[in-house]
């Protein structure tokens, strides 16, 4: 996990010069603590700042350049990648690359990139769709002068391009590093690449995300649970210590379940040496006292073995936080913001002990989570369903995954997604949508629950069954209350009077509040910034919700579980 940034321009351009790369990349230091540097050429430049995850040795460090790492037949190729590839070992055994006759010089998942170039040729059509991961990059091909820039398939890794009338073009993985150099910017759309011959082109496209899905093949529940096993196996490939972040709900109970499973089978050292090993692995919550997801993450880590940490916050100095959340998260999307603040301190949390952590980020859009889904149709077999689990999960990156990554990464944290690894995603979204209605006495998530409810799971009927809480409002069943009536006496009458005139104009002082402080950091740059219709997940959906609006949950205490002391 690293921050990268790309500038193409004109030759002798001051934007180009070191102390200028330099100093745009070191605005995203805390992406990448362990290490940064930069390679400039005469007619672009590339930055990095790295958090060293796979082979942390020098050795590794980024912008990787063929040249420099010794392999000839990489000459002329150089690049920049943040994320994690888990299946770049078989990529490198592949035919094609081991026709190279050049042997990978790193341990790092990153250095594939330059093999798959060389071995594919110029077309990233041939090469870009192969990477199983997350992932943000540029590589460049210094004879020919031409290069590609690519984002993953979910948008889990955020990518940001920006353009000037002179030509100039600039991607970096956040807002902060190149807003002030462009006349344009925009988000560099999942599931796609660039060249400068093609544009963008969508290289993600599943047969599931139509209106139609006949002729797609069934799923079988033992193809659901045995996907996210690997999906899960997939994201333990590390070098360094890392755990989980564990709320308590349904998602990362699963998550740290598995993970345990796997660990146990494969006698996996989650720890650093030296550390005692008296605990399986580090587990992280975070909330306010006797919050909802402070006990029962507190009550699954008991039943894990975990080194279990927790972060409990005060209303004040999360309050004072949010001039330094909205900076970070680059948002002024308000259900998103009162979600990043205690995933800051989360964060900050976990970054004292490990360097990654897996999360369930994006299991409420493949199986309708959310509490509004109560409300959604029953009888149309699922296709209202459906379609709105589409809707929501084709703006995550503009949701949870923003928030989870500039969270983490204000921190030198990687987060991992095993919910949103795409192979698990394509069957998950092929299941009969009707088996995700809640009806016949189904809670949501029904089917989920029921596939990890034998014992080798260890779930506890009270968290197995728990009722979905959006972090919001898990951390405390009274903090959306708490950091709307503190936002609402930050603005006056005017101020929010005079804010109507704005792009996604603030339809409450807590949403202006937030704008303003957006604006004072990203000037000209609200335009891109995704809001949720209705100013809230559900206010897009084909079904009005009784349960949940653009101020909240109608009744917080419903996430009000029996393992709290008293509520």
């Amino acid at each position: 996990m690293c921050g990268i940034i790309a500038i193409f321009d004109r030759e002798g351009s001051p934007l180009l010069a070191e102390a200028a790369v330099k100093e745009l990349s070191s605005r995203m230091t805390s992406r990448g603590p362990d290490h940064s540097a930069v390679h400039c050429r005469p007619t672009y430049a590339l930055g990095h700042e790295r958090l060293s995850i796979m082979d942390p040795s020098p050795h590794a460090h980024q912008p990787l350049v063929g040249a420099s790492l010794g392999v000839p037949a990489l000459d002329g190729l150089a690049a920049v990648v943040n994320g994690e590839i888990y299946n770049f070992r078989a990529l490198l055994a592949s035919p094609e690359v081991a026709a190279l006759d050049a042997p990978p010089v790193t341990g790092s998942d990153s250095e594939v990139v330059l093999h798959l170039a060389r071995a594919y040729g110029p077309d990233p059509a041939n090469w870009v769709p192969r990477l199983h991961g997350m992932f943000a990059l540029v590589v460049v091909d210094e004879t020919t002068g031409e290069y590609v820039a690519a984002r993953d398939s979910v948008g889990i890794k955020p990518l940001y391009m920006g353009t000037t009338a002179d030509g100039r073009v600039m991607f970096a993985s956040e807002l902060k590093a190149i807003h002030d150099n462009c006349e344009k910017v925009q988000l560099f759309p999942p599931g796609h690449f660039y060249t400068k011959a093609g544009g963008f082109v969508r290289f993600y496209e599943p047969r599931w995300d139509t209106d139609d899905m006949g002729g797609l093949p069934p799923v079988k529940d033992e193809e659901v649970r045995d996907s996210l096993i690997e999906a899960v196996r997939l994201r333990m490939m590390s070098d360094v210590p890392y755990g989980a972040l564990l709320s308590g709900g349904l998602d990362s109970c699963i998550t740290c379940s598995v993970m345990k499973k796997l660990a146990e089978e494969q006698g996996i050292d989650f720890h650093s040496p030296g550390l005692p090993k008296g605990k399986l692995f580090h587990t992280f919550t975070v909330g306010m006292g006797n919050s909802p997801d402070i006990m029962a993450a507190r009550a699954m880590a008991k039943v894990l073995g975990t080194e279990h940490h927790e972060r409990i916050f005060t209303p004040e100095e999360a309050l004072s936080l949010i001039p330094t959340i909205v900076y970070r998260s680059e948002t002024y999307e308000p259900e998103l913001l009162r979600s990043c603040i205690p995933n800051y301190f989360l964060a900050e949390l976990a970054s004292k002990y490990v360097k990654m952590v897996l999360t369930g980020e994006g299991a409420d859009e493949l199986f309708s989570g959310y509490q509004y889904f109560f409300d959604a149709p029953t009888d149309d077999g699922g296709a209202a369903l459906q379609k709105e689990n589409r809707r929501i999960f084709s703006h995550l990156h503009q949701a949870n995954l923003l928030r989870a990554d500039r969270m983490t990464m204000s921190h030198g944290l990687e987060a991992r997604v095993p919910f949103l690894d795409t192979t698990f995603v394509d069957i998950a979204m092929r299941i009969d949508p009707d088996r995700k209605v809640i009806k016949d006495g189904r809670i949501e998530k029904q089917m989920l629950r029921d596939l990890f409810s034998s014992a080798e799971y260890g779930l506890p009927n009270a968290l197995l069954y728990r009722t979905k809480a959006m972090q919001c409002e898990g951390v405390g069943s009274n903090w959306v209350e708490v950091i709307q009536a503190h936002c609402e006496a930050q603005v006056s009458d005017e101020e929010f009077e005079a804010a109507q005139s704005k792009t996604n104009p603030p339809a409450t002082k807590e949403e202006c509040y937030y704008r303003r402080i957006f604006d004072a950091h990203f000037p000209r740059m609200d335009h891109f910034v995704h809001v949720w219709e209705g100013g809230c997940r559900s206010g897009g959906a084909t079904w009005q919700s009784k349960r949940y609006t653009r101020a909240g949950l109608i009744d917080p205490n419903s996430v009000n579980h029996e393992l709290q002391a008293s509520v």
